[in-house]
């Protein structure tokens, strides 16, 4: 079992893999115009513990730096948590992200797929909030009801800026609640491959310990850079938040549906699926359903225009 990517398009509109449509941060640019006194520092290896980085997600996100794990995307992430909890049966969504049973399968845990809307009654449990790809929520006291010592909970937050900020806070050292993240979604940089872990300061230490045994550099110098800008610049972040969601209420009041993320989850048959490709729309299909990425807004219009002539 292998995990298959959204198809790579080279003409037409890309809506498959959740990309976000709007443009990573201006400060990017102002970091490439001055990179050149960085290129002195290309022939030495990255920082091994990401130091200067860790030192600035933690100012901007307000996060004690040792209750913060840096991985090259949050694949990398899981591929770190599911080792560290592979002697647990693990409790998953039905539908969820594809990726979870690739892991599940190559550790051959024992897991348990559950509903969403009932998984939060079961022990040791990993949630995606806002759910990927079917955009389901729970309501936040759900949520604090069941962070606990005794029970572990994975939250997987790669979409959570989209809809509110997350369970970070509520971190603490008595609690095994951890926290994925990723700058591939809101903060728009999926190319530079930087996802991030907040736990307690244990269970961050065993994802360093698991991290050193696998690839030591795992942050290359450039990415490192580019991520630091990325956090910094909370104002582009909250721009592109509002585009993305205003676009969002309209395709939700359209097709009258709820969906929170930088996506929408709509019931259609391969037919729709395949006649937008045929215009050059490429979308996710899951069976009865599609996905597509909030795009810009010329392209929502034109996917609407579109779907008054489809029958």
């Amino acid at each position: 079992m292998i995990y298959i990517p959204g198809n790579r398009c080279y003409k037409g509109f890309k809506l498959n893999t959740n990309e976000n449509q709007f443009l990573i941060s201006k400060n990017i640019f102002f970091l490439i115009k001055i990179m050149s006194k960085y290129f002195e520092k290309l022939n030495l290896y990255p920082d091994s513990n990401n130091l200067f980085f860790l030192q600035i997600i933690s100012v901007f996100l307000k996060i004690n730096k040792n209750k913060i794990f840096i991985s090259n995307g949050s694949d990398e992430s899981l591929f770190f948590i599911f080792y560290l909890f592979k002697n647990f049966k693990l409790k998953i969504s039905k539908i969820s992200y594809p990726f979870y049973n690739i892991y599940l399968n190559f550790y051959k845990i024992k897991n348990k797929k559950i509903n969403f809307k009932k998984i939060i009654k079961f022990k040791n449990i990993l949630l995606t909030i806002p759910n990927s790809p079917t955009g389901e929520i729970f309501k936040k006291k759900k949520i604090l009801k069941i962070i606990n010592k005794k029970n572990f909970l994975i939250i997987d937050e790669a979409y959570s800026d989209f809809y509110n900020k997350g369970y970070k806070k509520y971190i603490n050292d008595n609690n095994n609640l951890l926290i994925i993240t990723t700058l591939s979604k809101s903060f728009s940089a999926a190319g530079i491959r930087i996802g991030l872990v907040f736990s307690n300061k244990k269970i961050i230490n065993k994802l360093n310990i698991i991290k050193k045994c696998f690839n030591s550099y795992n942050i290359n110098t450039i990415s490192s850079y580019i991520g630091i800008e990325c956090i910094k610049d909370k104002n582009w972040i909250n721009y592109n938040l509002q585009k993305n969601n205003y676009i969002q209420l309209l395709f939700n009041f359209f097709f009258k549906i709820n969906n929170k993320g930088n996506f929408i989850f709509l019931k259609k048959n391969v037919n729709y699926y395949l006649f937008f490709k045929k215009k050059n729309f490429f979308f996710r299909n899951f069976k009865n359903y599609i996905r597509i990425t909030i795009p810009k807004f010329f392209i929502f219009k034109l996917i609407i225009n579109l779907n008054f002539t489809w029958s």
